[in-house]
């Protein structure tokens, strides 16, 4: 009994050990970006300052590094100097610290200025959005409510949720998604009805914003094709699970 026990011990420590050399980092996106919006920012984090970029509808492909705690993350339009710091008005957000890789998504505030936006941090990691999970963000007043397959999720106003449909990757499920009634109304409005696939190696970042030219908000999507998962990381989990590694 000794052995195995042993055994399962030098598992447990590979994979610990894994997870605690990968250092988290943060990537940005900008939601509803004006037509003047920077190609880029500087983040600000300590001593840590990188440029990152900002492409429309799509995550940066650039990081920031994040060292473990809590930490508060600027940004600028260029990069701070001693004779030049970070403006006592800049952004930020402050990033805790188990969340291990968030996604910083920004949204205007309709002021002037390239850094006119504020700072939302979501957990972006493969353990709470993996392969073929949608990530719901209602920035409308009125709440969302989704059902993918069999998933179903109801998302208040100005909140986030995740689900995952159903299935394996290549399947088909059926997408219903209302959203309640204002006042006036006695049932809910649909806003979708459509069939997708749980595509491979992607997910999906839907944003239900306000719009005044219709009655019901709409609906903008960003998918997300997943980075390869490292392979110390890989390794070392399916080691924890007695497979063999390839």
């Amino acid at each position: 009994m000794i052995r195995p026990f042993v055994l399962f011990l030098t598992c447990l420590v590979a994979v610990v050990s894994a997870q605690e050399g990968s250092a988290r980092s943060l990537r940005l996106l900008y939601v509803q970006a004006p037509d003047d919006a920077p190609a880029s920012l500087f983040l600000v984090a300590g001593k840590e300052i990188k440029e990152v970029d900002l492409p429309r509808l799509s995550i940066s492909t650039k990081r920031l590094a994040l060292t473990t705690g809590t930490v508060r993350v600027y940004a600028a339009s260029k990069a701070p100097t001693k004779d030049e710091p970070l403006p006592a008005n800049a952004p930020f957000v402050d990033i805790p610290d188990g969340m291990n890789d968030p996604l910083v998504v920004l949204l205007p505030t309709g002021e002037a200025g390239p850094l006119a936006f504020r700072m939302l941090p979501v957990e972006f990691s493969r353990t709470k959005a993996p392969e073929g999970a949608v990530l719901w963000f209602n920035l409308s007043g009125r709440t969302l409510y989704s059902k993918l397959g069999t998933a179903q999720a109801i998302v208040a106003p100005r909140q986030t949720a995740i689900q995952l449909p159903p299935g394996k990757p290549g399947d088909v499920y059926h997408v219903l998604v209302d959203v309640a009634p204002e006042q006036g109304e006695e049932e809910s409005v649909p806003l979708m009805r459509s069939s997708w696939v749980k595509e491979p190696g992607q997910r999906h970042l839907l944003f239900i914003v306000p719009d005044p030219d219709r009655k019901v908000p709409r609906i903008v999507a960003v998918p997300e094709r997943m980075e390869p998962e490292p392979a110390a990381v890989k390794d070392a989990a399916k080691a924890g699970s007695g497979k063999p590694a390839k």
